[in-house]
Formats: C-alpha cells, structure tokens, sequence
C-alpha cells in the first residue's frame, strides 16, 4: 500500500472516495465508515433506490442526464448530511470535460470534503487487468474492450485526482486500517 497524501484531513471533514469503477470504493468505504464510526452514503446505491437502476436509467434517458440527476443526487445528499461521513462517488464522478459545468460542480462538492482518490496500482497494465477481471464478474453484462477502454481513460484523471492518493490491492479492512493511521499521522495541526 501506498498514500500519497496532498492536502492534510481533519476530523470534521467528509470522506469522498473516487476512482474508476471496480476499484472498490463502495467495499473500502464500508470499512471506512465502520472503523471510523462514521454515517455511509454510496451515491450508486442510493441512486439505485431513489431513482432508477442506473443501466435502466442510462438506457431510458441517456447518459448526460444520468450524469446530470447523479450529481443533482450527490448535492442533495451532502446538504443533508448533520454529521461528517464516508461519501463513495459514482465511477464517472469526475469524468466530465475539465472545462465543463458539470465537472466544475464535482469539484465544488468535493471540494466542501477531503477526498481520496483510489487506484490498486500506479501500473496501467496491472491496474487494468485487475479492475476489469473485477468489472466483469459483476454480471452486469460488461464487455473486456469496453471496460478496458474506459478504465484505462478514467486511470489518468482519477491518478491526478484527490487530497490523498491511496494506491492499495488488499483487503478493505487492511487498506482502511493503514489509511485510517495515514489520515491521523497527517492530520492538519497535529
């Protein structure tokens, strides 16, 4: 394992965790938040229950207006949040064009947090491989080239992204544990 960290967190501070899909945010947020003792919100989970089944969503209405309900979706969920949390992004939170509203208001919500930015390895070629053997056992239909290609753009923006960079292929508990004792060694003030 591996943290890069950018910017020091602090306890009163929400935890977003972004990165490609399959990298496995949504376990590692788990144990984040049990260990943390902190509330979970999963933006594909809840979107899945409030909304839509994303692929049923996607196919019905297109993909700029699942991005555009899944980040009207996050913003309200972080408004209503009364106490810090572990907040776990959809995979193409911040895929939008740089220069686009809709990635200058992922920014700004993330930006109201401490994200950490999640990736199993630096390697495109491991990290690749890793991910879509994980994509594709999910039964969701997917298919190897798609999901390379799409790793492999998502790779280079989620790489650069986040106030920590968590570069770990382990056990969520073991990835949580050791981010845990990295956050409270950088901790701003301490």
């Amino acid at each position: 394992m591996q943290f890069d960290m950018r910017r020091p967190w602090s306890e009163e501070q929400t935890i977003f965790l972004v990165g490609p899909g399959g990298v496995g945010k949504s376990t590692l947020g788990r144990e984040l938040a049990a260990q943390m003792n902190r509330p979970l919100i999963d933006l594909d989970h809840v979107f899945c229950r409030e909304i839509e089944v994303i692929g049923a969503f996607i196919d019905r209405h297109g993909y700029a207006a699942y991005r555009a309900e899944n980040l009207a979706l996050a913003a309200r969920l972080v408004a209503a949040m009364d106490a810090p949390g572990i907040f776990v992004t959809a995979s193409g939170f911040l895929a939008a064009a740089r220069s686009s509203e809709d990635y200058e208001a992922a920014r700004a919500l993330l930006s109201t947090g401490y994200t950490i930015a999640l990736l199993p390895s630096l390697d495109l070629a491991e990290a690749t491989a890793l991910v879509v053997a994980r994509q594709l056992t999910r039964g969701f239909g997917l298919v190897r080239e798609t999901e390379e290609q799409k790793f492999q753009a998502r790779f280079h923006i989620y790489k650069d992204e986040g106030d920590l960079l968590a570069i770990a292929n382990a056990p969520a508990a073991q990835i949580a544990e050791a981010l845990i004792e990295r956050l409270h060694a950088g901790q701003a003030g301490g």
